[in-house]
C-alpha cells in the first residue's frame, strides 16, 4: 500500500517515518526548502507522544534529525534572550545544565555578531540572576581573511569543517582557562556535530546560540532529513502538486510536470505561509474579494478561527488590523484528532497547513507521526 506526504519538513519527514514503520510503501513529494529549512534549532510546542508506538518513533526522529527532545531544555537566542523550549538542534549550548557555573560568550569581529551586548543580556535575564549564573566575553581569534566577518553564518559554520579546523578550535579553548562551558554563534558546523567534537576534546560543554533563517540549523535539518529517508527507503520526488483528487479507493495528485500519481492515503504536510502552501489571494480593492487559499487544488477550504477563509473580514480584505497578526497561525485545514479530513477517508493533514494550531516544530513533528500512522492503517 502506499502512502503519499506532501511536504519534506517536520511534519513531512515525521509522517514519512511513522508510515513506513507501519508498514507501507512511501512517496515524499515536495518543490524545495521550506519554513523548517528557515527554522532558528528551537523545538516549541508540545510533545506529547500518545501511546508507546509514537513515542518511539519520536525517540528515532529525534535521534536521526540530531534534536534533542525534553521539556527542561534552556537555550540561548542571537537576540539575547535565555528562554526554555521543549527541545532544540543538539548542537545548541543547553544552559539547563550550567546554573551556577560560567559560560564563556565567543567574542568575533563579526558585522552579525556583537559578544559584549549578548553578555549584557544573557547576565540580566532572569535565570542568570536567579541562579547566579555568569556569562563572560572571551575573544578568540577565528577568522581567517576579513572578508569572513561578512560571509553568511551557513558559510562561516561551514569553514569550521575542514580536516584541521576542529582540531585547532580545541587547542584554541583549552588554552583558555576559567569557563566551565563555551557559547558560540551558529557557526558549529554544518555536516559534522562539531559541537560534540569540541566538548569532548575541550573537556566542558560546548555549543551555539539559535541561527539566522537560512542558517546552520536549518541546513542540518535538511541534510539529516535526506540521510533519514534514504535510510527508511522512501521514494522523493522534488515537484509540485497542482491538484489533488480524493476517491473511495486511491488519492490521485497532479503533478506540475504533467504526470499524475496515484495512493491509496496521502498526508498533506505541506507547510504554511511561509512554504506557499497557504496564499493570501484576491483583490484588496477589486472585485474578486480576498482571502487565504491552499496553492493545492481539489482540497476542503480553509478555516480560520472555526470561519471559512472566504468571506473575507471586511470591505476590502482579510482585516488583520482588527484581528491581530496572530490570525495567521490560526488559518489552516480542520482536521480530527488522527489529522484526518472531515468527510474525506483517504486523506490526513498534518504540520503548519491545519488549525487551528499554533505552529511549532513540536506541532509538526507529533501530528506528523500521528497522520503517517493513520493514513497507513487506511492504507492497509
Amino acid at each position: 500500500m502506499r502512502v503519499v506526504v506532501l511536504g519534506a519538513g517536520f511534519a513531512g519527514v515525521a509522517a514519512a517515518l511513522s508510515a513506513r514503520r507501519a508498514g507501507a510503501t512511501v512517496t515524499v513529494v515536495h518543490q524545495g526548502p521550506g519554513g523548517s529549512a528557515l527554522y532558528a534549532g528551537v523545538v516549541d510546542g508540545e510533545l506529547e507522544p500518545r501511546d508507546d508506538a509514537e513515542r518511539a518513533a519520536l525517540t528515532e526522529l529525534g535521534r536521526a534529525l540530531g534534536l534533542r527532545l525534553h521539556a527542561k531544555t534552556l537555550i540561548a537566542s542571537r537576540e539575547g534572550v535565555v528562554r526554555a523550549a521543549a527541545g532544540a538542534d543538539r548542537a545548541l549550548l543547553d544552559l539547563s545544565l550550567l546554573a551556577g557555573r560560567r559560560i564563556g560568550v565567543i567574542d568575533v569581529p563579526r558585522d552579525d555578531w556583537d559578544g559584549r551586548l549578548l553578555v549584557r543580556s544573557f547576565s540580566d535575564s532572569i535565570w542568570a540572576r536567579q541562579t547566579s549564573t555568569r556569562f563572560e566575553l572571551v575573544p578568540l581569534e577565528l577568522l581567517e581573511k576579513g572578508y569572513q566577518r561578512r560571509v553568511s553564518a551557513f558559510d562561516f559554520a561551514s569553514s569550521f569543517e575542514r580536516p584541521e579546523r576542529p582540531g585547532w578550535l580545541v587547542e584554541l579553548l583549552k588554552a583558555h582557562k576559567g569557563p566551565d562551558a563555551w557559547l558560540f554563534g551558529p557557526w558549529l558546523g554544518i555536516t559534522q556535530d562539531l559541537s560534540s567534537q569540541l566538548s569532548s576534546g575541550a573537556g566542558v560543554p560546548v555549543g551555539e546560540v539559535t541561527s539566522p533563517p537560512g542558517g546552520a540549523a536549518g541546513a542540518r535539518f535538511e541534510l539529516r532529513r535526506d540521510q533519514l529517508l534514504r535510510a527508511l527507503e522512501v521514494e522523493v520526488l522534488v515537484e509540485r502538486v497542482q491538484r489533488v483528487v480524493p476517491g473511495t479507493a486511491k488519492v490521485t495528485l497532479s503533478l506540475g510536470d504533467g504526470r499524475e500519481l496515484e495512493a491509496d492515503a496521502l498526508v498533506v504536510a505541506s507547510g504554511g505561509f511561509v512554504s506557499g502552501a497557504i496564499e493570501l489571494k484576491g483583490s484588496l480593492s477589486g472585485s474578486e474579494p480576498a482571502g487565504f487559499e491552499l496553492a493545492i487544488q481539489g482540497l476542503p477550504r480553509l478555516q480560520m478561527r472555526g470561519e471559512l477563509g472566504h468571506p473575507v473580514s471586511s470591505l476590502f480584505g482579510v482585516d488583520l488590523a482588527a484581528r491581530g497578526r496572530a490570525v495567521l497561525e490560526r488559518v489552516g485545514l480542520r482536521v480530527d484528532g488522527q489529522g484526518a479530513l472531515p468527510g474525506l477517508p483517504r486523506v490526513f493533514a498534518a504540520g503548519d497547513v491545519t488549525a487551528p494550531q499554533t505552529p511549532s516544530v513540536g506541532h509538526a513533528l507529533t501530528s506528523g507521526l500521528s497522520a503517517g500512522a493513520a493514513a497507513a492503517t487506511c492504507a492497509g
